[in-house]
């Protein structure tokens, strides 16, 4: 499935959650992992997201670059 991280698809498997697409999102643009649990997700509206909360097709969600 596809979800959306910073403007940018994310290809990602079906039952995936917030923190398989980040690190899918860090692996493909290169970026350094230890990061990731430092990142706090937004969704679209701007709601906080836990990393271990489940996505679904489309979902766009962001954070800051670190």
């Amino acid at each position: 499935m596809t979800v959306i991280i910073n403007q940018q698809e994310v290809e990602i498997f079906e039952g995936a959650l917030v923190k398989h697409a980040l690190l899918r999102y860090f692996v493909q643009n290169k970026l350094d992992k230890s990061n990731i649990n430092e990142v706090e997700i937004l969704d679209k509206y701007g709601h906080v997201i836990d990393h271990d909360a489940p996505i679904s097709e489309n979902q766009q969600l962001s954070f800051e670059n670190t």
